[in-house]
C-alpha cells in the first residue's frame, strides 16, 4: 500500500496550507513541501498530522 493524502495542515510559521500523506503500512509521513518531504513516522493519522505541523514550524 502506498501513502495516501489524509488531510492538510497550516504551517505555524507562514500560514500556508500543505497536504499530508501517511503510509499506514510503514508509518512514513510526508508533507507537500518542496515536492513530498519525508517528515517522520507516525502510528496514526492524527499523529501524522501533528508531526507534520511540528516539522513545518521548524522548516517552512
Amino acid at each position: 500500500m502506498s501513502a495516501q493524502v489524509i488531510g492538510s495542515v497550516s504551517s505555524p510559521s507562514n500560514g500556508k496550507k500543505y497536504d499530508v500523506k501517511w503510509d499506514s503500512y510503514n508509518k512514513d509521513t510526508y508533507v507537500s513541501y518542496a515536492g513530498w518531504s519525508l517528515v517522520g513516522r507516525a502510528s496514526s493519522q492524527s499523529e501524522a498530522l501533528n508531526i507534520s505541523r511540528s516539522w513545518l514550524a521548524s522548516n517552512s
